[in-house]
């Protein structure tokens, strides 16, 4: 599939294969508060609006409750949305730029990171949970992101070292011509 293709009507065996390309190129959580599976429905979004715009550059995957601030219906409402969505997108959009500028802070400064310790000191630091610390930390180790997750050493003695999950910007593959 390229970003080109469209399709004029969306039914359910295209739209399963429109959402597993979409989370395999941009990850499987709301693009607008990075909302998780297991958080809450998500669903295809059309960016421009134009329902019958089926091309994948105007598809992204947003939750229930982004997609209907996004596109207001005028009728009732038939799912349950929280009355302190909007209120969550702006805090999560001021927020999250913070937590960004501190992980890359601190991984310029030691190169690399423990897992848990940014998102402990991440959520400490930019007042939020751990739980949205690490929605962050997934968006940054996306296949888009700067980050990838890696098992390290954990910097004791050799002795009594064990294995850590850590943080570290994507190593950049070596070619030989």
């Amino acid at each position: 599939m390229s970003g080109g293709i469209c399709v004029s009507n969306m039914n359910g065996r295209t739209r399963k294969k429109q959402y597993d390309f979409l989370c395999k190129r941009d990850g499987e959580y709301c693009k607008m508060c990075g909302k998780l599976p297991w958080e809450g429905q998500l669903v295809i979004d059309h960016i421009d609006n134009d329902n019958s715009n089926n091309s994948l550059n105007n598809l992204q995957i947003l939750c229930r409750g982004c997609n209907y601030v996004k596109n207001p219906r005028k009728g009732p409402l038939d799912m349950c949305v929280s009355s302190n969505t909007k209120d969550s997108l702006v805090i999560n959009r001021s927020k999250e730029p913070k937590f960004r500028e501190y992980v890359y802070m601190e991984l310029d400064a030691k190169g690399v990171l423990v897992y848990d310790d940014i998102i402990n000191s991440g959520a400490e630091i930019i007042e939020v949970s751990p739980e949205t610390t690490k929605r962050y930390i997934r968006k940054m180790c996306s296949k888009q992101g700067k980050l990838e997750i890696f098992m390290d050493w954990d910097g004791a003695s050799l002795v009594y070292s064990k294995r850590v999950k850590s943080i570290r910007y994507k190593q950049k593959e070596i070619s030989f011509e």
